[in-house]
């Protein structure tokens, strides 16, 4: 493990002697003593945006203590390292592996800190701090664990529902491009995790408008999504919705049940929020279940529960409400617990 001077220039972390911080032309500094054949100051590299700069002093003494401690213990295990905010800061040079999940991890929050959102990083510059190939970058922004460690980090960081809408709307426009690019994300997949923090915050993204439009407007096929079935009565709505191709390859095996994806609106009527779920998918979604309702999070969470009582719920898909079943197994569902029960239901079932 190395660390990073300005102009790429890299020592051996146990080849650090002193770090301090100093106050030049008005800006806080960390520089970093070590010995090259004879001792000398380096100033440290940073990747960031000058506006970013303000930030440093904040920062300034958690990593010149990071680095103080692994001249101390330059073995550092990668799981240690990757976590420090002297590594997500681009500090440090470390010989990542594909298989590891915390290497995997380690790349994700180099990204989300290059810096602070606001640039994309080379792979060049990812390389030089990961050793990872440009191939191998792509092959690890594709793995299940990176995907959920990008998520992890825009839970952590926008904690809350307006911190994530103040997210959204700091894009204006296109942020499943930008956010993707920035984070080695294809545009759907970027999309998917957007719209799956969105579904834990109960925020329809259609109402914040211009946040996910693309320069080049890429819409599902057919633009008109009437369901295919409506029941029930009220302001806002439960949907079931699913791809042709997931219940063609079910009933071509003579099966009942397939992927269907069960989730929630404020508004009456379920399109809008489909439509922007599915933008940058090839293939047009069915409604094939719309429930008006007066209490969308209840009967939604109701389902959610009965499904998983019975095994339904598929566990390593995009976000949580993917479901092995039916538009008319969770229409019994509904009819079984009613409006009007859902609290005895509820307890019945948890």
């Amino acid at each position: 493990m190395k660390v990073i001077f300005e102009g790429n220039e890299t020592a051996d972390v146990s080849a650090i002697r002193s770090v301090r911080k100093e106050t030049i032309h008005g800006k806080l500094k960390v520089r970093v003593e070590h010995k090259t054949g004879k001792q000398k100051i380096s100033d440290l590299a940073y990747p960031g945006a000058k506006y970013a700069r303000r930030l440093l002093p904040k920062l300034a003494k958690t990593i010149a203590k990071e680095l103080t401690d692994l001249s101390k213990a330059p073995d550092t295990p990668i799981e240690q390292v990757v976590d420090l905010r002297a590594w997500a800061w681009g500090y440090l040079q470390v010989k990542l592996d594909v298989n590891n999940d915390a290497s995997v991890q380690g790349l994700a929050r180099l990204c989300w800190y290059w810096p602070f959102g606001q640039q994309t990083p080379t792979d060049e510059e990812l390389g030089f701090r990961t050793g990872f190939s440009a191939d191998e970058i792509k092959e690890v922004a594709n793995t299940d664990v990176y995907k959920q460690s990008v998520e992890a980090l825009i839970l952590e960081y926008y904690s809350t529902a307006d911190k994530f809408k103040w997210l959204v709307n700091s894009y204006k426009t296109n942020m499943p491009s930008r956010f993707g690019k920035r984070m080695q994300l294809s545009e759907a997949t970027a999309t998917k995790i957007i719209n799956s923090v969105a579904e834990k915050y109960d925020i329809d993204l259609s109402d914040l408008k211009g946040s996910l439009t693309p320069r080049r407007k890429v819409m599902i096929p057919n633009s008109n999504l009437e369901p295919e079935r409506t029941i029930g009565s009220g302001k806002s709505s439960v949907y079931l919705y699913y791809y042709p191709q997931y219940r063609e390859s079910a009933e071509s095996k003579g099966e009942k049940i397939w992927e269907c994806k069960i989730g929630r609106t404020r508004h009456s009527e379920a399109d809008g929020r489909i439509k922007n779920q599915a933008t940058g998918l090839p293939e047009s979604p069915k409604i094939g279940l719309h429930v008006k309702t007066g209490d969308r999070e209840k009967i939604e969470r109701i389902i959610h529960d009965i499904l998983k009582v019975r095994g339904k719920h598929i566990e390593d898909a995009p976000g949580t409400e993917w479901f092995m079943t039916s538009p008319s197994e969770v229409e019994e569902i509904y009819n079984f617990i009613g409006e009007s029960s859902c609290e005895s239901t509820l307890s019945s079932w948890s």
